[in-house]
């Protein structure tokens, strides 16, 4: 299945597109840092080059499927692959992002203008009426992103991370999306 969009996205600093079967050593190195994994759900520690091939290639067959649109996070600049961001589809109408950056490019922006042209991508091509992203109550960084895209904190819900292989208490946040054709049956 083709996608709904262009690719690659583009914004001032960042180039999102689909992730390459090189980027596996990339993704091992920078999801397999402790203080990147322990902040997600489905990132397992350790994590190895194999497991992101394992990933690269699902993300394929979820993009192919329409299901789940993964990118790599890369730095206009520098060419510097910096993490994933993602976009799930819950239903026709309402999407959750989820992302990490790696922690050499954390505190540069890069997850909030990612997240921010994943949030245009729903409310635009995709015409999703809600986008959700849910994060771990300490998790300062996520938090700031969401708000930057608009959202609000809407509730708690309780998540099974596999990578934990337990469930958490974690925050929902939600934006809805501004255009009045959204509101439309």
């Amino acid at each position: 299945m083709k996608a709904p969009f262009h690719l690659p996205l583009r914004t001032d600093n960042l180039v999102l597109r689909t992730l390459e079967r090189n980027d596996a050593p990339i993704i091992a190195r920078l999801a397999g840092d402790w203080e990147v994994a322990r902040w997600t759900a489905d990132i397992p520690h350790p994590y190895d080059a194999r497991m992101a091939r394992e990933f690269i290639a699902w993300t394929d067959g979820e993009f192919a499927g329409g299901r789940r649109y993964v990118f790599a996070i890369v730095a206009r600049a520098t060419g510097a692959f910096a993490g994933v961001i993602s976009l799930t589809l819950n239903g026709r109408l309402e999407g959750e992002i989820g992302y990490w950056i790696g922690r050499p490019h954390q505190g540069q922006g890069l997850g909030r203008e990612a997240a921010r042209a994943v949030v245009a991508l729903a409310f635009g091509e995709l015409a999703l009426r809600r986008v959700v992203a849910a994060c771990l109550p300490e998790n300062e960084p996520s938090w700031r992103v969401m708000a930057a895209c608009g959202m609000s904190q809407v509730g708690q819900i309780q998540r099974w991370a596999p990578a934990r292989r337990q469930t958490f208490e974690m925050l929902l946040y939600a934006v809805d999306n501004p255009a009045p054709e959204a509101d439309a049956p």
